[in-house]
């Protein structure tokens, strides 16, 4: 029986566990791909809170910032447009109002006429957009989001005109708003924002004014990619992942700001690293994926443990009962195998056949003993029979030759001598004398024919060669069938038993050539090959079929079988349609001292 080269029990064990964790490896991507959608969008949503309350801040602290305008230029229009009247009330203002980092007055030309703290404030202020703004609308301006410093901080101007009746236009307040210490709400929000994370404000006009969480303070950056702000414009409110210049993929959720004293659009742009803004959701699937390759695993362990403890010990014992009991170890047997369970009642199954198989197998053993016993007698029988019958054909040839021919002899001598002894003149009996002195020699010759067929001469005194010569010669005589012997002079020196038998077979050969060959041509070979007597006989006939061969009822084959068994000897018989029939027989040479 060949080894198993097939896929294990074990291995497809290991393929049904393992994919099994299929679904919930699945499950897993995709929880954690919701989980981004999630984050995403609650960072967009954090940005729209800090749009709206950005909006609400900037509307408060621009309402206050106009208040506070407004008091200082009814203070500059109740002082008689006298700057230096206001010099202590901007002082006080200035440091009781927290966040600015400048106020004061200049005229419609931008020339400074008072302003508080003295550091904090420019000589001309010519040509600022927030100034001209107000100017223009006469009312209350902002200035742009970058490009304002003071002491290198960024701020916000505010301008509101002051009025008087005789000059619609008599100078403009201003206040600069410290940005580091505007909405303290959003930058409370932002400081909860992870590492990296930037707050961006975009205007129409691409003025952008960032603020970064790690430094705490606000800058103007470099341009944006041309691409991610036409966008951001075009959108107004969402999401993008992008990289920016050093790189690293970074998450933009935008929203606008709403301002009632801001005509225009202003974006609110929350900048995160996308790294650090899923980094929850990350650190949740390297978990998951953690704890799935742990379970796997353990699932794996287990099968192992258990498929090789309650199935493949069990499944081995099982085979290697099987082999040896394939190999003719009739006792094999699994015996107990564990629980009791499918596979021990499997090997119970298979032990109870293993036994029957081995009492039918001992029956069948001593029935073919039996028979081989059987037929070895009737071998034994087959051949002392025929040893007796060899036996008794020379008995009865020698007494029929000695007695009965020597009889016929006398009688023929008798009946010379009459005729010698008779009147001649007696022509009757002379007849009468003759035609029995012919019967006389018929007689004799007829009985040397018979005892030539009982037993030739010529096999006991000039071997098998000249005997099988001598019985060719003489079937060609009587068949018409042209009959020869090739020899190449060989005279095999064979016991008087193996010579027997191989004239008795040629016998019995030459007669099925008679009955059944429709042959006109008859070749004997008789030679010594390899230390064998090599004999055969073939015929120019039909050929014989191998049906015949095997037939119950060729009891002429047979007997040739039975006849080279004693003595050790085999044959071949080969027919092919229309080619003839060859008879081939093997028989061992004795050497000389060997018994035959």
């Amino acid at each position: 029986m060949q080894a198993f080269t097939g896929i294990s029990l074990k291995t497809r064990l290991y393929g049904l566990i393992l994919a099994a964790f299929i679904p919930v490896t699945a499950l897993i991507v995709w929880v954690a791909e919701e989980q981004k959608a999630i984050e995403t969008d609650a960072i967009r949503h954090k940005t729209m809170l800090l749009a709206q309350a950005a909006a609400e801040a900037e509307n408060q602290q621009m309402a206050a910032t106009r208040d506070l305008l407004k008091t200082v230029g009814d203070a500059f229009l109740a002082v008689d447009a006298n700057p230096q009247r206001l010099s202590r009330l901007l002082d006080h203002l200035q440091v009781q109002a927290s966040g600015y980092a400048a106020v004061g007055i200049v005229d419609s030309r931008g020339r400074l006429l008072i302003g508080s703290p003295p550091s904090g404030v420019d000589a001309n202020y010519a040509g600022r957009a927030w100034l001209a703004a107000s100017l223009q609308r006469n009312g209350l301006a902002m200035g742009s989001y970058h490009g304002e410093h003071i002491r290198g901080e960024a701020v916000l101007y505010f301008g509101l005109p002051v009025q008087s009746g005789n000059d619609p236009m008599a100078a403009v307040v201003f206040a600069a708003l410290d940005l580091n210490r505007m909405n303290r709400v959003i930058f409370r929000q932002l400081a909860e924002l992870p590492a990296g994370s930037r707050l961006i404000l975009l205007d129409e006009s691409r003025g952008m004014l960032r603020y970064d969480v790690d430094s705490a303070g606000w800058s103007v950056p470099r341009d944006m990619d041309p691409a991610l702000l036409r966008e951001i414009t075009r959108r107004q409110s969402g999401t993008l992942v992008a990289t920016d210049e050093n790189g690293i993929d970074r998450i933009y959720a935008f929203a606008p700001l709403t301002s009632a004293f801001r005509k225009q659009a202003v974006s609110v742009v929350l900048d995160l690293p996308r790294a650090v803004a899923l980094a929850a959701t990350k650190r949740i699937f390297t978990r998951n994926l953690i704890l799935l390759a742990v379970s796997a695993l353990m699932a794996v362990l287990s099968i192992w443990w258990a498929a090789d403890r309650f199935i493949l010990r069990r499944v081995g014992a099982m085979a290697r009962a099987s082999r040896e009991l394939a190999a003719g170890n009739l006792q094999a047997r699994i015996g107990p195998i564990g629980v009791a369970d499918e596979l021990s009642h499997l090997a119970g199954v298979f032990d109870e056949m293993a036994a029957s198989l081995q009492m039918r197998i001992e029956r069948e053993v001593q029935v073919m003993a039996s028979l081989e016993r059987s037929r070895e007698q009737l071998r034994r029988l087959t051949n002392h029979q025929n040893t007796v019958r060899e036996q008794e054909r020379i008995r009865i040839a020698r007494e029929m030759h000695d007695q009965l021919g020597q009889s016929l002899t006398i009688l023929k001598m008798d009946l010379s001598w009459m005729g010698r002894h008779l009147p001649l003149a007696d022509a009757v009996l002379d007849e009468k004398l003759g035609n029995m002195s012919q019967v006389v020699e018929d007689a004799m010759e007829r009985l040397h024919a018979v005892c030539a067929e009982l037993r030739p001469v010529i096999l006991d005194d000039f071997g098998l060669a000249a005997a099988i010569e001598w019985q060719a010669e003489a079937f060609t005589r009587h068949s018409k069938i042209a009959c020869r012997l090739e020899n190449d002079g060989f005279e095999p020196d064979l016991p008087k038993e193996q010579a027997t038998a191989l004239f008795r077979i040629f016998q019995e050969t030459l007669t099925n050539i008679l009955r059944h060959a429709e042959a006109d041509d008859v070749i004997v070979r008789l030679a010594a090959r390899g230390g064998e007597l090599f004999f055969q006989v073939a015929d120019n006939g039909r050929g014989i079929t191998p049906e015949e061969i095997h037939a119950p009822d060729a009891f002429g084959l047979l007997g040739i079988r039975e006849r080279l068994h004693p003595i050790g000897g085999r044959v071949a018989f080969d027919g092919r349609p229309g080619q003839g029939t060859r008879v081939t027989i093997h028989l061992p040479i004795a050497a000389k001292g060997d018994n035959p």
